[in-house]
């Protein structure tokens, strides 16, 4: 497992126009920010913005107007694009970047969550047991892997192929997904509150251990707060304890330039 400990800044995109993303981007690559991250949504009101930027056309964007910082996504919905869509499109961001994506990948919402109504309203169906919605994921991970094999099918021979893998890190909320995300992708993350966390991420840990990696990336999102910048914080204490090795700051509207600051 990684031990170091790694700080990454996620922004709601709906809320920031393109220059304030452009300075936060600049801002967060220069004050020692591992990754960047921006949502994957198509409806600014899930996310209380008044539009929503699509995230692999953004991310295309950032990657060229920055050189150093990792950027992705936390997490694309594998049930709004088809996995051979998702893959070109990520394969062409990790291009642009030369080689920066880390790909944040998750199930979806269930039918009845607010976060669906994006999705419902483009008439795309959304599985409605967590089982079928696995399911999808899982289908995805292995599209992903045919497409960007070494020794793919002919078919895909002039498909996009990324400069080299980006690191997949899956979004979860129950153990089943906790295993298969030690099981089959690079990363777990969790919200840092989830009443079963640290089990989320013991499940997830063991699970990546049983399949030899080593490099693992266990990580947690939270609401921005400058005491988690600082090393000395008990909850960050915690969650190193538990076995983080990345969180993952949400900063609400407009990120504070001022409150970027890693403090070490």
């Amino acid at each position: 497992m990684i031990h170091e400990l790694t700080i990454d800044l996620q922004v709601n995109q709906g809320q920031c126009a393109w220059p304030q993303l452009v300075e936060i981007a600049h801002i967060a690559e220069n004050n020692g920010y591992s990754t960047l991250w921006v949502a994957d949504h198509l409806s600014g009101q899930v996310m209380n913005a008044p539009s929503m930027p699509e995230c692999f056309t953004l991310l295309g964007a950032l990657a060229a107007t920055t050189s150093t910082i990792n950027i992705g996504p936390l997490v694309v919905n594998v049930g709004t694009r088809h996995p051979g869509l998702l893959a070109n499109a990520a394969a062409t961001v990790q291009n642009i970047s030369g080689g920066r994506l880390v790909l944040g990948l998750g199930a979806g919402a269930s039918p009845t969550s607010t976060f669906a109504a994006e999705q419902l309203a483009l008439g795309i169906e959304i599985p409605r047991t967590m089982q079928e919605r696995h399911a999808k994921l899982e289908h995805t991970l292995e599209v992903l892997d045919e497409i960007w094999s070494p020794n793919r099918a002919e078919k895909f021979a002039t498909f996009e192929m990324p400069c080299k893998l980006p690191p997949r890190i899956l979004g979860v909320n129950s153990m089943a997904l906790a295993k298969v995300a030690g099981m089959r992708t690079d990363g777990v993350n969790v919200r840092a509150s989830h009443p079963q966390r640290a089990e989320i991420l013991r499940v997830a840990q063991d699970a990546a251990t049983a399949a030899g990696k080593a490099d693992f990336v266990v990580s947690v999102w939270d609401w921005f707060d400058e005491a988690l910048l600082d090393a000395s914080s008990r909850t960050r204490q915690q969650l190193v304890s538990e076995g983080v090795n990345k969180i993952i700051l949400l900063m609400r509207g407009v990120p504070d330039a001022k409150r970027l600051a890693i403090k070490r």
